[in-house]
C-alpha cells in the first residue's frame, strides 16, 4: 500500500514537471476584461491595475468590488482553474499629487490540487505630467505571491513589481504601456519549478459617446514547460441607454495567441453607483470548454442626477418667487415716488406761479419762499431714493444674472462629473459664456474651463 502510494505521488509530480498552466499569469481580471478578449494596458476600467498599474490614476471615487472567473485556459494555454477576487480604488493626495491606491486580492485553484494567492499594492498617479500634447502619468504594483501544493503539503512564496504608464492625448484616447512581474520570480514545488511569466503590454483604446474600442499587444516570457508567446486582443464595447434603467453595455472580443485563441462576448448593467457583469469565452482551437466571469462593482459618491436636478429646480423656483415679489414691490414704490414727483412738481409751478403774483407782498415772500426750499429739499430726497431704488433694481437683476449662472455652472460640473463626453462639456461651456459674456458677471470659471478643453 505504501509503494502505490508513493508511486501515486511520483505520477503526479512528474505530471506536474510536464506543460501545465503556468503560475500567477496575466488571465483577465474581471468580466468586462474578458469581454474585451482579456486584459488590456490601455482600457480604462477598474480593474485595469492588474494589467496596467498607471491607469487606476484616473479614478476618482472610491470603488470596490468582487469578480470570478472559471476557465480551462490560460494566457499560456491549457490549464483548468477558477479565480475569486475583490479589490478597492482609492483616491488619495500624496506630496501634493492626486493619485489612486489600488488594493486587490485573488484566490486561485487550478485542477492539479495547486493553489495560488496573489495580494497587489499599487498606487498610479493622476496628471503627473501635464504638457500640450496631453497628460503622462505612472504606476506601480507590490505583489505578495504566495503557491501551495495540497498533495505534497509544499508552498512557496515571492514578491513581484509592476510598471506601467499611460498617456492620455484627450479625454477620449488612452495609450499605455506596462511591464508585469518584471522580475520574474521563480516558484518551486514538488519536482516542478516555475516562474511567474514577464508580461510587456502596450494597449490604446479610444471612447465614444456609446462606444469604447480597444487594441492590446502583449508579449510573455517562458514559463511552465512552454516557450513564450504573444497576444493581440481586438475589442468593442457599446452602451444602450434606457430612460430610468441605467446603462446595457454589449461587449465583443478576440484573444490571438499560440495556444490560447479565443473569442469572447459579455454583457452589462449599470445603474447608479452599481454595475455587474458576465463574460464568456469560446476557445478557437481544442476542447471547446467556454470561460465565465462575472464581476459586481460599487461606486461610492454617485448620487441619483434626477432628484439632485429637481432639488436645484425647486430651490431656482423659490428664488425666482422671491425675486420677483421684491421686483414688484420695488416697482410699486416706484410707482408712488412718481406720482409725488409729478405733485410736487404740479405744486412748485404753482408755487413759483404765487411768488411772480406777489412780488409787492414782501411779507408774505419770505414764508413761500421758505416752503418752496422745503418742497424742493423733499424732491432732492425723493429723487435720490428713486436713484436708490433704480439701482437696487439693478443689483437685483445682476443678482439674478449671477444666480442663474451658478446654477448652469453646477450643472456642467455634475455633467462633467457624471462622464459626460467632452463634446457636450463644451457645447454647455460655449452656451453659457455667449449667454453671460455681456452681462457683467464673472465668468472666468467657465472661460478657463473652456480653454483647458480646447486644450
Amino acid at each position: 500500500m505504501q509503494l502505490q502510494s508513493k508511486t501515486l505521488l511520483t505520477a503526479f509530480l512528474l505530471a506536474l514537471a510536464a506543460p501545465a498552466g503556468a503560475v500567477f499569469e496575466d488571465v483577465p481580471a474581471g468580466a468586462r476584461q474578458l469581454g474585451f478578449g482579456g486584459q488590456a494596458a490601455g482600457l480604462e476600467d477598474p480593474l485595469s491595475f492588474y494589467a496596467n498599474p498607471a491607469l487606476p490614476g484616473s479614478s476618482r471615487k472610491f470603488e470596490t468590488g468582487g469578480h470570478f472567473l472559471s476557465s480551462d485556459r490560460t494566457t499560456q494555454g491549457p490549464g483548468g482553474f477558477s479565480a475569486y477576487g475583490a479589490w478597492a480604488l482609492l483616491p488619495r493626495m500624496a506630496y501634493g499629487k492626486m493619485g489612486t491606491m489600488a488594493i486587490g486580492g485573488v484566490y486561485r485553484e487550478d485542477g492539479a490540487g495547486v493553489k495560488q494567492k496573489a495580494l497587489t499594492l499599487g498606487w498610479g498617479t493622476w496628471h503627473l505630467f501635464r504638457g500640450d500634447s496631453g497628460v503622462l502619468d505612472l504606476g506601480a504594483n507590490l505583489k505578495i505571491l504566495s503557491a501551495s501544493l495540497d498533495s505534497a503539503g509544499e508552498s512557496a512564496s515571492g514578491a513581484a513589481l509592476d510598471l506601467g504608464a499611460v498617456f492620455r492625448p484627450d479625454d477620449r484616447h488612452s495609450l499605455g504601456f506596462s511591464i508585469l512581474n518584471l522580475n520574474n520570480p521563480a516558484f518551486s514545488l514538488g519536482n516542478s519549478e516555475d516562474n511567474a511569466p514577464r508580461v510587456i503590454r502596450l494597449g490604446v483604446s479610444e471612447r465614444r459617446e456609446d462606444y469604447t474600442l480597444s487594441l492590446d499587444l502583449a508579449h510573455r516570457s517562458a514559463s511552465a514547460g512552454r516557450h513564450g508567446n504573444v497576444s493581440l486582443n481586438p475589442g468593442m464595447e457599446h452602451a444602450w441607454r434606457t430612460q430610468r434603467a441605467g446603462l446595457l453595455y454589449s461587449r465583443a472580443g478576440l484573444n490571438l495567441a499560440a495556444r490560447a485563441s479565443a473569442l469572447s462576448a459579455g454583457l452589462g448593467w449599470k445603474h447608479l453607483a452599481t454595475e455587474l457583469s458576465y463574460a464568456i469565452a469560446v476557445p478557437l482551437t481544442g476542447p471547446i470548454v467556454p470561460a465565465h466571469a462575472l464581476t459586481f462593482a460599487l461606486r461610492f459618491g454617485d448620487r441619483d442626477v434626477e432628484a439632485e436636478y429637481e432639488r436645484l429646480i425647486k430651490q431656482e423656483i423659490k428664488y425666482r418667487k422671491d425675486l420677483v415679489e421684491a421686483l414688484d414691490e420695488s416697482a410699486r414704490r416706484e410707482g408712488m415716488l412718481k406720482d409725488e414727483l409729478a405733485s410736487m412738481k404740479a405744486e412748485i409751478d404753482s408755487l413759483t406761479g404765487r411768488l411772480k403774483d406777489t412780488q409787492q407782498q414782501k411779507a408774505a415772500e419770505s414764508g413761500e419762499k421758505e416752503r418752496l426750499s422745503a418742497i424742493v429739499r423733499r424732491q432732492a430726497a425723493a429723487e435720490s431714493e428713486l436713484k436708490a431704488m433704480a439701482e437696487k433694481r439693478r443689483a437685483d437683476k445682476l443678482n439674478q444674472l449671477r444666480y442663474d449662472y451658478s446654477v448652469d455652472w453646477q450643472a456642467y460640473l455634475k455633467l462633467k462629473g457624471g462622464g459626460a463626453p467632452a463634446d457636450v462639456l463644451k457645447s454647455s461651456l460655449q452656451r453659457m459664456i455667449s449667454q453671460y459674456q455681456d452681462s457683467g458677471i464673472d465668468i472666468s470659471q467657465a472661460t478657463m474651463e473652456l480653454q483647458g478643453l480646447v486644450r
